[in-house]
């Protein structure tokens, strides 16, 4: 047998006919590219088996038998679906295949699994490195311990010969081409000498010079042993890495050396910045990437530390004969100077464009430092003029210089809005001296603390911090003028309530000019459309916002400062262009609603225990009137929060938590009646009613629980009657039995504490009238639960006097009922059973 027959179907196993596309038996398409397929796995099968058969006779020491799996490539038909050859036929070693069959790919080769663990060339990496480290170990420790017995001629044969040997290793060793071994011995060699600089200055051969001198000393000495080394080609080997970067190293090293052993300490950081600078350009000429990058960090360590220090030094000095005379004010100008540095090197036009902008800002600052020792009126007046001098040349330079703007433009109106946010402080900080919840008159005044920068640059300064950002995208900023223009005036409008504010006025003022720029933001809302009316919609109900929290000290300016911005909340929310506007006026026009409301309650009453029944009524009605969650959720929101606020001054809180719930519970059946889409709303607006009657007969000390059952039994139940009519599907049980339950078992249980009452009465006989009730109109639920009641206010009536029967009356009495039982049980089985199903009927 054989896998991969072409004269068989491989499902069915039928002989096929000759040409034939489809299976005759299956209906299994053999000319189909997946049968081709199929028919090589086959065929690779018949190989396996051919190869496993071999193996295993082997393997029992028997001859191999012929098999037709042995030749899994032969077939016996010109095609696959060729005519079925006669069995007497020899079949053939191999026959070519079939012209209807297309060639097979050979299987594609095993994919050799990953190497794992350390590869071969990690090996010496390894090694050598840790050579490298215990080498420069075993040097610190020889020289610690035999140092004070070698004299000073064997001191310097020993440090220049362990040096000089590692050093030309490293060459050898990297001149026959066995590059890690250089790298590390050199890294060595670099350490040797660092050990022979450090040993000399401890010899005393640098005199009297200190550790600093020293540590310059051994920094530059390494440094230029490790540019040598580094920059050198042995026998056209590749340069060595390793020296090209301890350069750098070295060069840090010797900066703060410098900078700590000498006086002029901002001179020696830039003769490190200029020697680094130079090495830069080195390592570019001689295409050493490694030395350039190094010698790059450390000029680019050395200038941020010397710009640093002037900077702090000119600022302790801002005195203009003092900044120039001890020469902070010259050393910021060579590093301004400095700036430009990378790209003259590099060759590189915008580099050069951004190294000059750097400069520009590092000038503006050495020639505006001496006014920051004068008052706060002639520093915003300086910060104000140079900013406004460098947008002005942003706006106004061509495309590749005008980045040299970017820089101070950038930093100056950084200065100008911390000035802006400092005046602003101190306005807030004026409002919260004042800062109360409806307790202050209308007239309320801002007085103290004075402001520490002068108020009338607030609004000059934050246009010119916006103009700055306006000017840094010009194309964008020409196609939507209108857009700055109508911000700029929001952004000024918000600066004169600041600055307003920061003089002893009258607290109505600033909110004045808020709210117009409130009232201004609210109708751009509706006058523009698409993402700006959004952004307008967003600022004119966080000015609200803002206006509302000002006003809270007095009742009378928050009913005057935000009753108009609740009018332009709500017109916005309904006249409104895009869905997002009107989402957001409506999501803030509750809370500016509630505000007045409370504010108006304030003024018209002075009495805070029932301010949140008017807010409670003002949402409700805003709710009822805009249906939408947008409106509704914060409605609730602001309804939720008002109530306990007010719930601590209210002298008789049950009462007034009733009269809440009352109208909240109204106001939310309500809108259960007018909106379709808001049915459901019913059954808040009923638990609410009947939480307010249970609260009211709670704070009335009612004590009954027929009064708090009883009405939600009846609504209950008439909610169930309702359904019964409308489905003739609906049982009594699932439309009555909670009502029913509800009405009857409360008092049961009361019952049962107290048998003999009015209460018992007025049970049994509701319990008869359902029962007679259930049993007459054929309802299962009040027949069933009437007559367990009833059943149970019986046995409850009897126990008092079942105690007063002598013990053998009820052993009469119970052996007669067993006996009567026992006699007439399959009787009564049969009556039970008819019971049964006449209950079962029952609708």
């Amino acid at each position: 047998m054989r896998y991969a027959d072409p004269l068989l179907c491989p499902d069915c196993r039928t002989t096929l006919p000759s040409g034939a596309p489809v299976c005759p038996t299956c209906q299994l398409l053999v000319r189909h590219p997946l049968a081709v397929d199929l028919f090589g796995t086959l065929q690779r099968a018949d190989g396996l088996l051919a190869r496993l058969r071999t193996e295993s006779d082997a393997f029992h020491a028997r001859p191999a038998p012929a098999t037709a799996a042995a030749a899994p490539a032969a077939t016996a038909a010109t095609s696959l679906g060729g005519p079925l050859a006669p069995p007497a036929a020899p079949m053939p070693a191999k026959r070519a295949p079939s012209a209807g069959l297309p060639s097979y790919p050979p299987p594609a080769p095993a994919v050799a699994p990953r190497p794992t663990g350390v590869s071969s060339a990690s090996v010496p990496k390894i090694l050598l490195g840790l050579g490298a480290f215990c080498l420069l170990v075993a040097a610190v420790i020889f020289l610690t311990v035999t140092w004070s017995s070698l004299g000073v001629s064997g001191r310097t044969a020993v440090l220049a010969g362990l040096t000089l040997t590692a050093g030309a290793s490293a060459l050898l060793l990297h001149r026959v081409g066995l590059r890690i071994a250089g790298e590390s011995l050199v890294v060595v060699a670099l350490g040797m000498l660092a050990l022979d600089v450090v040993g000399a200055g401890a010899a005393g051969w640098f005199g009297e010079a200190g550790g600093a001198t020293v540590a310059c000393a051994t920094g530059a000495v390494v440094a230029l042993a490790a540019i040598a080394l580094g920059l050198v080609r042995v026998s056209g080997q590749p340069r060595l890495v390793a020296p090209q970067v301890i350069a750098g190293l070295g060069l840090l090293i010797a900066y703060a050396g410098a900078v700590a052993a000498s006086d002029h300490w901002l001179v020696a950081g830039h003769v490190v910045t200029g020697v680094a600078l130079a090495v830069v350009l080195l390592g570019r000429l001689a295409l050493a990437p490694a030395l350039l990058w190094s010698s790059a960090a450390a000029a680019a360590v050395a200038w941020v530390g010397t710009a640093g220090a002037g900077f702090v030094e000119s600022a302790l000095t801002p005195d203009l004969h003092q900044l120039w005379a001890e020469g902070s004010g010259w050393s910021l100008l060579v590093s301004a100077a400095v700036l430009l540095a990378p790209g003259v090197i590099a060759r590189h036009r915008d580099l050069v464009l951004a190294g000059a902008s750097g400069a520009a800002m590092l000038v503006t600052v050495v020639v505006t430092l001496p006014c920051i020792d004068t008052d706060a009126r002639t520093v915003g007046l300086v910060a104000l003029g140079t900013t406004a001098a460098w947008v002005l040349a942003l706006g106004l330079l061509s495309r590749p210089a005008r980045v040299v703007a970017i820089a101070p433009s950038a930093a100056g109106s950084l200065v100008l809005l911390g000035l802006a946010l400092e005046t602003v402080g101190t306005a807030l900080d004026r409002w919260d001296r004042v800062r109360d919840v409806f307790g202050q008159p209308f007239g309320v005044r801002l007085t103290t603390p004075d402001a520490a920068t002068e108020p009338l640059l607030l609004v000059p300064s934050v246009l010119t911090v916006l103009a700055c950002i306006a000017v840094a995208d010009r194309d964008r900023t020409r196609r939507s003028l209108p857009v700055w223009g109508r911000a700029a005036g929001l952004v000024a409008g918000v600066g004169v309530a600041a600055t307003v504010a920061s003089y002893d006025v009258a607290l109505a003022a600033p909110l004045a000019v808020l709210t117009l720029v409130a009232l201004g933001a609210l109708a751009l809302a509706v006058l523009t459309s698409g993402a700006e009316a959004i952004a307008w919609a967003a600022v004119g109900a966080a000015t609200t916002a803002a206006v509302g929290l000002g006003a809270l000290p007095s009742e009378g300016l928050t009913l005057v400062s935000v009753a108009p911005l609740t009018v332009a909340l709500v017109a916005l929310s309904v006249l409104g262009r895009q869905p997002a506007t009107r989402v957001i006026a409506g999501a803030s026009a509750p809370a500016a609603l509630g505000l007045t409301t409370a504010a108006a309650a304030m003024v018209l009453g002075d009495d805070p225990a029932w301010v949140s029944v008017p807010v409670l009524l003002a949402v409700g009605v805003l709710a009822l009137a805009r249906p939408r969650l947008d409106v509704e959720i914060p409605a609730v929101g602001v309804a939720l929060v008002a109530f306990p606020v007010t719930l601590v001054a209210a002298a008789d809180p049950g009462g007034y938590t009733a009269l809440w719930l009352t109208v909240a519970g109204c106001l939310t059946s309500a809108t259960a009646l007018l909106h379709e889409s808001r049915r459901g709303c019913a059954y808040a607006g009923l638990a609410l009613l009947l939480l307010a009657s249970w609260v009211r007969l709670a704070d009335l000390e009612v004590t009954a629980p027929e009064p708090y059952t009883l009405p939600l039994a009846v609504g209950l139940l008439g909610l169930g009657l309702a359904r019964l009519r409308r489905s003739a599907a609906v049982g009594t049980v699932e439309a009555l039995l909670p009502g029913l339950l509800l009405g009857t078992v409360p008092s049961l249980l009361w019952v049962l504490h107290e048998p003999v009452s009015l209460r018992a009465l007025a049970l049994g006989g509701a319990c008869l009238a359902l029962t007679i009730a259930g049993a007459t109109l054929r309802w299962s639920a009040p027949l069933v639960v009437g007559a367990s009641v009833g059943a149970a206010v019986v046995l409850r009536e009897l126990g008092p006097y079942a105690g007063e029967f002598p013990k053998w009356v009820w052993i009469g009495l119970a052996g007669t009922l067993l006996t009567v039982v026992g006699i007439t049980w399959e009787r009564r089985l049969r009556d039970v059973r008819e019971a049964v199903g006449f209950l079962g009927r029952l609708r």
